[in-house]
């Protein structure tokens, strides 16, 4: 009985042995998972804390495009901040992008600028206007302000310029228009050539009327409202011609262009790659 007693004690004694040794193991490898865990939660919480903090700090505007434009010397694209918006406590930064062909999202940067801090409800005209607007597609990027729930960008819509559209290679590469044709416009009448060995070519010769009250301005501007008051087309071969208009009352333009009859001219006038010359003043009495 004795050594049933004995044997027992050592049996509890060895026991317990072993649970001192395994239990500082137990206990550092839960400390190990409580750390990652409360780790884990405190990146957690920061990055939500990041979130409510940009969210409270955004100004509650919100910008988008509303129309893209060719102008007469480059593109455009008018932003605005929404009617139900508040104002920008701040500026943000656009980008004009370009490809070649296809989507311009995938192209390069070839402009950045400004969006002033506009009001409720206010617009801002986005230009890009270089020396040379190369012949592909565009579109412009803007940024909302830090903080907006959206995606932070927004893009217009695309803009393709082809400025060869409708003309020859063989005329696109004569420019200037007025000394390839040898041409001159006096009031009503214009004088042109068509060179030798050239293919026929329609061309056009139109005098437009100022809407009343119109001031007269450098260069026959300004253009837009201009209506086509006598006009004469034709398919020229090689040769020289001269083509007479009748002019209207008051203020005239004689404009000398390729292709069909213009009406109704914009503010820019006839593109660059048609006009060939043009003559603009009051009609002699």
């Amino acid at each position: 009985m004795k050594k049933l007693n004995k044997l027992s004690c050592c049996i509890i004694t060895a026991t317990l042995l072993s649970i001192s040794f395994i239990q500082p193991v137990n206990t550092t490898f839960a400390a190990s998972i409580k750390n990652e865990q409360a780790e884990k939660g405190s990146y957690q919480n920061g990055s939500k804390l990041t979130r409510l903090q940009n969210k409270s700090s955004w100004d509650k505007s919100s910008l988008t495009f509303t129309v893209e434009n060719v102008t007469c010397n480059g593109i455009s694209a008018t932003i605005k901040n929404g009617q139900d918006s508040k104002a920008m406590q701040g500026e943000v930064a656009y980008e004009v992008y370009w490809s070649e062909n296809g989507n311009p999202k995938g192209g390069e940067v070839i402009y950045s600028g400004i969006v002033n801090a506009l009001t409720s409800g206010e617009t801002q005209e986005l230009t890009y206007t270089p020396d040379q607007l190369m012949d592909g597609n565009y579109m412009f990027k803007a940024y909302q302000r830090t903080g907006h729930p959206g995606k932070g960008e927004l893009w217009s819509g695309s803009i393709t310029i082809n400025n060869e559209a409708g003309v020859t290679e063989e005329i696109g590469s004569q420019r200037p228009f007025d000394q390839f044709f040898n041409s001159s416009v006096n009031k009503g009448t214009a004088t042109f050539t068509i060179p030798d060995g050239m293919d026929p070519i329609e061309i056009s010769f139109t005098s437009y009327a100022y809407p009343e009250g119109t001031v007269l301005q450098e260069d026959g501007k300004p253009y837009e409202g201009q209506t086509s008051f006598d006009n004469v087309t034709n398919v020229y071969g090689p040769g020289t011609y001269t083509v007479q208009v009748d002019l209207p009352n008051g203020y005239f333009q004689t404009d000398l262009y390729l292709g069909a009859e213009v009406e109704k001219l914009t503010k820019c006038g006839h593109p660059l790659d048609i006009i060939i010359d043009a003559d603009y003043g009051p009609k002699a009495e």
